[in-house]
Parts: structure tokens; C-alpha cells; sequence
């Protein structure tokens, strides 16, 4: 079996493992929340605009998204100090706590299936897939 079919299957068995039991976030609230995170530790409150560009989502989708989040507590919004008519974002405690939970599951996922690996064999893959990670981020092209 050749390398890409390899990572399907990895991929599509990890995806599969998370979704076996119904996780309390779903797949892609946790993947906003985990992006909004990621621009709030950079660089502050972020837009609905700026996530729905780093997702590659219409904004309209995201604003829906956003509005369920904001509506079951997990985020937060604030008028934008520099323009009025827009908002900026943040995570909730609720919405970090929710994050924090759903972290800790999959890297439960991840840790029991590793088991009964050795260290040097985790370590190796740990290292390969960060070099794939990095070189697909690297050929990403930029949208505007």
C-alpha cells in the first residue's frame, strides 16, 4: 500500500475513533474554538471575518456558526473598538473549558492507542509527522 493510502487510513481511523463516542463539542465547533484560541494568543479578539478566511469558510457560514457558539455560551463577542459596525471575538470560560475537555479527550484517544508502543517508535513518528505537517503548511497558498 503506497504512503498516501497509508495516511487516509490513518486519517479516516482517527476520524472514525473521535466520532465513535459523541464528543460533547462537535468536530467543527472544536475546530473554531481551537482556531479562535489560536488568534486570541497571538493576537487578541479576532473577527467572525478573519476566522472564516483562516478556515477557508464563506463568512456567512461562519457567522452562523459563530452565532450558535455565541448562543450556547462558548463565545463571546464585543463591539470592535476600531470599527463599530463589526465585532471582535473571544472564548468564553465555558468556551475554553469546553476546549480544554475536548483536548484532553483526543489526546487520551491518541496516548491509549500508543500504548503499547515503544518510545523510540513515537518519537519517530511524532517526528515524521511533524515534518509532513510542516511541509503542507508550507506549499498552503495563501488566500486573500
Amino acid at each position: 500500500m503506497q504512503l498516501s493510502e497509508q495516511l487516509a487510513r490513518a486519517f479516516a481511523a482517527m476520524g472514525r475513533a473521535v466520532n465513535e463516542r459523541v464528543a460533547d463539542l462537535p468536530r467543527a465547533d472544536y475546530l473554531t474554538l481551537a482556531r479562535l484560541a489560536g488568534f486570541v494568543e497571538g493576537d487578541g479578539p479576532c473577527r467572525p471575518s478573519d476566522l472564516a478566511h483562516a478556515e477557508g469558510l464563506d463568512p456567512s457560514t461562519m457567522s452562523r456558526r459563530v452565532a450558535s457558539l455565541v448562543e450556547r455560551g462558548l463565545v463571546e463577542k464585543a463591539v470592535d473598538p476600531d470599527d463599530r459596525r463589526a465585532h471582535r471575538l473571544r472564548l468564553s470560560a465555558t468556551g475554553e473549558q469546553a476546549l480544554r475537555a475536548e483536548r484532553a479527550r483526543r489526546v487520551a484517544l491518541v496516548t491509549d492507542a500508543l500504548a503499547g508502543w515503544d518510545e523510540s517508535d513515537k518519537d519517530h513518528l511524532a517526528r515524521l509527522l511533524g515534518k509532513l505537517s510542516d511541509t503542507l503548511e508550507a506549499r498552503r497558498t495563501p488566500t486573500t
